[in-house]
């Protein structure tokens, strides 16, 4: 394939929906961010959402910024987060808005469950079982939602929802569903087990969408809006933010070690089948469905999430705005003892004030005395997330029996210079830090196999190692204990 392609990746993060414009010369993919609009979470009652229809919304103003750049756009993919979902009657309305991971109405359903049952459900699935795994929040609805659910049709997770919106058409990707731990990753289809213990229709579920494949065209309604009079096909891609991730990932070797850094941090390996066993199980490692029926077993960790909370506070606090630099300077201006925090403790999932709970923290374990200190409490987090990765790591070369000289470092972490050197320092391994667009890099590769079906995994890597730029960290192996203190800690 020599012809030029502009392919538009929907981005769509936590914090931020980004669109970005792929430009393919045959070769190479020149990615430009056209458009970054915030995204948070909106509380209304009880409960946090996501507003769809605003982002939605965004993403067809984007496209007309595109069109300014562009004469044509040949293609559209879609990727968010994991896990959150909404219900569709039959007649393809929206119920509600999603309501967000950060919620804590399913935890007390994940919380009634024995340690025989979890056992049950990770040999099912393959998925570890995990407070903000959508199955039990669907069980909560099932409670507290009950008339909506009582009239449900179909379960759309977010990107999918954007897809329908864009379309008109229902698809579920893969790669999302093995978030909900309703889909079995060995057979990539709905576990008929899982749905039949959670009281789970399974007629909720549709097609499962096969990615580079077409889902479907651009509305005419939307059409007219963009002031165009060609079809957009719409291309199923990971459209879980981290499968797009680590499709990005230019690695020359079958066997490579990655970290996804964003609100989330998602430390792995790529497998081409799931690995269930008491090892996975015990070290809380899961396996997801990735690009083209690729498995990534992984841990989920607490990410960039943490740091970014921090950052508003500090801001606060110094009633002006700050860079991640000085952020890192204040990092390393600490010399004491190094302390340390389970980054992964629920206490720090979404805290009204994530410094005083850290510093609190870090005073009930006698690490720290006095008052709260910015640079010890950014510093605490650093090193804890460096410590996390190394540990989570180790684990995964014992379970795999690979050994792993690089680790990839993959999104907008990435560009966090002083984890990147810790996480270097740590491991004793070299960090490679990738391109922090690995997310839209990936949703944008991946639609090129439907202009081109011979491109199969390893072709599209070549195109994206040809197409960043890497920068490589190599600092002296330094442990001291952290790593073993890191993981008592955690227990």
């Amino acid at each position: 394939m020599d012809t030029v392609k502009n392919i538009v990746g929907l981005d769509c993060g936590n914090s931020s929906f980004r669109t970005v414009l792929g430009r393919f010369d045959g070769s190479t993919i020149e990615t430009e961010v056209v458009d970054q609009i915030p995204n948070s979470m909106v509380r209304t009652g009880d409960y946090f959402y996501w507003d769809l229809l605003r982002i939605y919304d965004g993403f067809i103003n984007s496209l007309k910024k595109v069109l300014k750049k562009v004469d044509r756009i040949d293609s559209i993919g879609v990727c968010t987060w994991g896990v959150d979902f909404a219900l569709f009657d039959r007649h393809g309305n929206m119920l509600a808005n999603p309501l967000s991971y950060r919620n804590t109405i399913g935890e007390k359903y994940l919380n009634r469950l024995d340690e025989q049952e979890r056992k049950e459900l990770f040999y099912q699935t393959g998925i570890l079982c995990d407070k903000i795994n959508s199955v039990y929040m669907v069980k909560a609805m099932s409670d507290k939602f009950a008339d909506i659910c009582a009239i449900a049709d179909k379960l759309l997770m977010v990107p999918d929802i954007l897809n329908y919106m864009l379309t008109g058409v229902m698809v579920n990707e893969p790669s999302e569903l093995s978030t909900t731990q309703i889909m079995d990753s060995r057979t990539r289809r709905i576990s008929s087990d899982v749905c039949r213990k959670f009281n789970i229709p399974g007629y909720w579920f549709g097609d499962i969408g096969e990615h580079g494949k077409e889902i479907g065209k651009v509305q005419e309604h939307i059409k007219d809006e963009l002031g165009i009079d060609y079809d957009i096909p719409v291309i199923c891609v990971p459209s879980h933010d981290t499968a797009s991730a680590v499709l990005a990932i230019p690695a020359k070797e079958k066997n490579f070690a990655f970290i996804s850094s964003g609100t989330w941090s998602l430390i792995g390996t790529e497998l081409d089948d799931p690995i269930i066993n008491e090892q996975v199980l015990e070290s809380s490692l899961t396996n997801e469905v990735g690009a083209f029926g690729k498995i990534t077993l992984l841990k989920n960790s607490a990410g960039m999430f943490i740091i970014q909370r921090i950052k508003k506070e500090y801001e606060a606090y110094q009633e002006r705005e700050s860079s991640w630099n000085e952020l890192d300077k204040l990092a390393e201006s600490y010399k004491g003892d190094i302390p340390l925090i389970d980054v992964n403790d629920t206490r720090f999932f979404n805290p009204p004030k994530m410094a005083e709970e850290i510093w609190s923290c870090l005073k009930e374990t006698k690490q720290v005395s006095g008052e709260p200190d910015w640079g010890t409490i950014i510093r605490a987090v650093y090193e804890s997330m460096a410590c996390c990765y190394a540990q989570t790591i180790s684990n995964i070369e014992k379970i795999t029996g690979n050994k792993f000289d690089y680790i990839y470092i993959v999104g907008g972490g990435s560009k966090n210079i002083l984890v990147n050197k810790l996480t270097s320092m740590r491991t004793g391994k070299k960090v490679i830090a990738c391109s922090k667009e690995s997310t839209a890099l990936g949703n944008i590769a991946v639609q090129l196999k439907y202009f081109d079906e011979s491109l199969d995994l390893a072709k599209i890597r070549n195109i994206i190692s040809c197409s960043v730029e890497m920068k490589e960290y190599s600092e002296p192996y330094e442990n001291s204990g952290l790593v073993d203190r890191y993981v008592e800690l955690a227990k």
